[in-house]
């Protein structure tokens, strides 16, 4: 097998493998009792994101460096799936009001759970590379370690506009049924959301009637 066979047999696998995305639903929607076929998808997330940072960000950022932070920052659940900042064993153990009362608080990871998903993530991403061409594979890894630490305003932005966009779809499914418990989400904006661009579309969101084809 000649060099440019191997390089698009090796990038045809990735692609293969990250297009499990489609199929991986985003695990705090069922919770909250979104029906699996209404359940966003990651990769359904992953578009509105990298649409709305791309969008939103300003002319101090390198708006084509958070298009790409953007596009990856969930990759890796194409091999973990996604993991929720809660225990899921706390949920299973609850009845129904206290089950509501646990997804309404305000998340946190513990420092066990954060340094859990951060390896497992890790992990992910080596595996999943490791079918890339080199150069592809190194720009990869180097993105998704500048936004795993943050060390650049762009990957700062890119995680607020995660957080964003959870928050504009909590709004959404709670228009479909006001009883699910997405109070979390509003109170998780209210306090990491500082970049002001992402400060004004977070209150726009708050004034919108939440019918998505009103």
């Amino acid at each position: 097998m000649d060099r440019e066979t191997q390089m698009g047999a090796g990038l045809a696998r990735f692609l293969h493998r990250v297009g499990r995305l489609k199929r991986v639903p985003r695990t705090g929607w069922l919770d909250r009792g979104v029906p699996a076929a209404e359940a966003e998808s990651v990769a359904d997330h992953t578009f509105r994101v990298a649409l709305l940072a791309w969008l939103a960000a300003g002319t101090e950022l390198d708006r084509d460096r958070v298009l790409k932070l953007a596009l990856l920052h969930d990759l890796a659940e194409a091999v973990t799936g996604d993991v929720p900042p809660y225990d899921p064993d706390e949920l299973t153990a609850a009845d129904e009001g206290d089950r509501s009362a646990i997804l309404n608080r305000r998340h946190v990871r513990s420092e066990a759970r954060t340094a859990a998903k951060r390896a497992a993530e890790a992990a992910a991403m080596a595996d999943l590379l490791v079918d890339l061409p080199e150069t592809l594979a190194g720009e990869l890894s180097d993105l998704w370690q500048e936004l795993e630490a943050g060390t650049s305003a762009e990957a700062r932005f890119v995680k607020q506009a995660d957080k964003l966009e959870t928050y504009l779809q909590s709004r959404e499914y709670l228009a479909d049924d006001p009883t699910r418990p997405m109070d979390s989400f509003a109170a998780e904006v209210a306090e990491v959301i500082d970049e002001p661009a992402l400060v004004e579309l977070r209150d726009s969101m708050g004034r919108l009637p939440m019918d998505p084809f009103g």
